[in-house]
């Protein structure tokens, strides 16, 4: 009787939560529609004329057949100048495939230039994820219905206002939810494209008063660049990728007067700043820019790897699944940079069996003082002896590095209050490179999608070695040492700290508490 009693009550709380549901779903006062129509694209390929043409051709000179070439971005107003000089001389197509696009003044300045772009022709696809709200479902609905723009949404709640209801749906669909498209890529006339960790958003061009992030992308042309078409085509046609027009009911007249001109007189303010910095703000000729890659770029083989862009069911091989299977036989060293580390058992296991074979494996991540989200580094800090006792050569950047490091990082006029790393980049041997957006987290390996490209170039690899040497620099990073007690130490120039840097008694206080909270596989 107990039994049954337990059992009905159990079904009575079922039918009242999902009533409940209901209520929630049909009270909410924005939804989006179920399965709107939308048309499959492709890639156009790449264009047959134009400066990018002859850049490429150029560059492409020096290589054999399947090779590509490529420049590393390190300084954060060059990256934005890159991505404007590109979008500038584009004659045919541009695809954006990226996690956050902020509505600030660089997300702002790249939509701009964009529009411009589409009003002399050019057919643009922008995929952004869902995650970030930086601009309204009836702003996105608005540049999804421009001409030459097609905008896209991946994975988006049905749900879009309410507290209560938004809860509700991710309860209910949390796996589905929980897996956010991180990717991040830049592909223009079929024939140059940018890969990496930047986002679109101030602290990733060096904007931010906050903080500036230190980061790193890729410059490519050749034989790569038709991979990272299909890599877009496939997640722009997927299921997961929602039309920005289905986003917002019809918009009046009046709505699209107002939303333009809130555009614009932001941008008019934007231009007050951005007339004191080294990046342009309006439309130009990059001649002279392209021109002079033919001597600044290497050649190589490269490879493009991702993750499946399904959210539901068989997510298919994972990203990480995928670049074991490619059998890089190291042998000497691996240097890799990661803005969240939080390895695993097996992770850990397998960094010591290399170096108790003779490899040396070195680690540069942010130090707390340069983390931007604590509570991943509460996560992370547990981990500190147990990578040091596997062999691991540790090293944790500061917040506030040498000046020249911060000149990467920084765009004048605008200085900010500390430098936050997210390089995700990896050297193996001497010979290959990685690049892309994954991070050495349970979310990037486990949940998100993610996009990395392996590069076999020994001049490529030397070049962000010397970079890895330069960010681990006693100016620019602490090294992490036990002492002879086992007791952590943090050496930098000719001091030496017992306990781990801050930004302030404010930020110790999170990282107290952060570390109490179940999150770790989530982060």
């Amino acid at each position: 009787m107990l039994s049954y009693n337990v059992d009905k009550n159990i079904f009575s709380i079922g039918r009242k939560m999902a009533l409940v549901g209901v209520i929630l779903l049909v009270t909410a006062c924005s939804t989006l529609p179920k399965n709107p129509d939308k048309v499959v694209s492709y890639s156009s390929g790449p264009a047959k004329k134009g400066t990018l043409v002859e850049s490429s051709q150029a560059v492409l000179s020096k290589a054999e057949k399947g090779q590509s070439g490529f420049m590393l971005i390190q300084k954060n107003s060059e990256a934005m100048n890159w991505r404007l000089a590109l979008i500038d001389h584009a004659q045919q197509s541009i695809d954006i495939q990226v996690f956050i696009w902020s509505d600030d003044i660089s997300g702002r300045l790249i939509l701009d230039r964009l529009i411009i772009a589409s009003k002399r022709g050019v057919k643009i696809r922008l995929l952004v994820d869902d995650m970030s709200k930086g601009w309204t479902d009836e702003v996105i609905a608005l540049i999804d219905r421009m001409p030459n723009i097609q905008l896209r949404r991946f994975n988006p709640g049905l749900i879009r206002d309410g507290l209560v209801r938004r809860t509700f749906q991710m309860s209910t669909q949390f796996r589905q939810l929980n897996r956010r498209m991180h990717n991040k890529q830049l592909i223009v006339d079929g024939t140059w494209g940018i890969i990496g960790g930047r986002n679109h958003g101030d602290p990733y061009f060096g904007l931010s008063a906050e903080y500036n992030n230190c980061d790193l992308d890729l410059l490519i042309t050749g034989a790569l660049i038709n991979d990272l078409m299909v890599d877009f085509d496939e997640y722009w046609n997927a299921d997961a990728a929602y039309p920005g027009h289905a986003m917002a009911a019809d918009l009046s007249d009046r709505k699209i007067a107002k939303l333009l001109k809130e555009h614009d007189d932001e941008i008019e303010k934007d231009r007050l700043l951005l007339e004191q910095t080294t990046i342009p703000v309006f439309s130009g000729d990059w001649s002279k820019k392209f021109e002079a890659l033919n001597k600044e770029m290497v050649v190589g083989a490269g490879f493009s790897f991702k993750d499946s862009p399904q959210v539901r069911g068989d997510r298919g091989i994972r990203l990480i699944e995928q670049i074991d299977l490619a059998a890089i036989d190291i042998k000497h060293s691996t240097s890799a940079i990661t803005p969240y580390m939080i390895p695993s058992k097996m992770m850990i296991a397998e960094i010591k069996r290399v170096v108790s074979e003779g490899q040396t494996v070195r680690l540069l991540v942010p130090s707390m003082e340069s983390n931007n989200h604590t509570m991943v580094h509460s996560h992370y800090k547990k981990y500190r002896k147990r990578l040091l006792d596997a062999g691991v050569e540790l090293y944790e950047l500061k917040g506030w590095p040498s000046d020249e490091l911060r000149a990467l990082c920084d765009t004048p006029p605008v200085k900010s209050k500390f430098i936050s790393l997210h390089t995700k980049g990896f050297v193996l041997d001497e010979r290959w490179v990685l690049l892309g957006s994954l991070n050495i987290d349970p979310r990037s390996i486990n949940i998100n999608t993610e996009h990395m490209v392996i590069i076999d170039c020994p001049a490529l690899a030397k070049e962000l070695l010397v970079d890895f040497d330069f960010m681990i620099s006693p100016s620019n990073s602490y090294a992490v040492t036990l002492n002879d007690s086992n007791d952590l130490r943090w050496k930098s120039d000719d001091k030496e700290f017992r306990v781990q840097p801050a930004r302030g008694f404010g930020q110790r206080v999170k990282d107290f508490f952060w570390r109490w909270i179940p999150l770790e596989n989530q982060l």
